[in-house]
């Protein structure tokens, strides 16, 4: 069984600047330009190649994680997943993705002695969204997500509908 990361990066900046006025309820999300958020993931899991859907080679019993960022890396703005909704209502393709929360080491650059590289560490908390594939299969779903500014500043709830299509390597 194979734990298959998958890298969400929304275009925060240029989705805040083409919705200005975007949802401000989180039940009602507004519907965004898919030419705006890139999916990617180890290129030996792609079938085809990536961006806001994504076909994958995985099986039963393996594991997906979706994590998200900004094209900013959250400097400007910050981009967090809330929800997910399904096609595959009975979930015979997947398991219900949840959210796991972990503890995590981040390294920050720091000059060494005599102009070598030297780091510290940093410590913070992580999540993801994970899933099981149970089979193969093509699940179309909906990742409600919201952007925040710099100043922790909700700029608007969004929402866009990839798929998923699993296949056997």
């Amino acid at each position: 069984m194979a734990d298959l990361n998958v890298l969400i990066a929304f275009d925060a900046a240029t989705i805040v600047e083409r919705n200005p006025n975007a949802s401000r309820n989180p039940d009602v999300p507004t519907h965004v330009d898919h030419g705006l958020i890139y999916m990617t993931t180890r290129q030996d899991h792609v079938i085809g190649t990536s961006g806001a859907e994504l076909n994958l080679r995985a099986e039963p019993g393996d594991s997906v994680r979706w994590r998200e960022t900004t094209l900013s890396l959250g400097t400007d703005y910050k981009a967090l997943l809330y929800r997910y909704v399904s096609s595959d209502s009975q979930h015979v393709l997947i398991r219900t993705p949840e959210i796991e929360v972990i503890d995590g080491v981040y390294p920050m650059p720091q000059e060494g002695s005599e102009g070598s590289p030297g780091f510290v560490t940093q410590n913070y908390q992580d999540h993801y969204w994970r899933t099981t594939v149970k089979r193969t299969g093509k699940v179309v779903y909906h990742f409600y997500f919201q952007i925040l500014d710099r100043h922790r500043q909700l700029k608007g709830y969004f929402q866009w509908d990839p798929f998923i299509t699993i296949e056997n390597p």
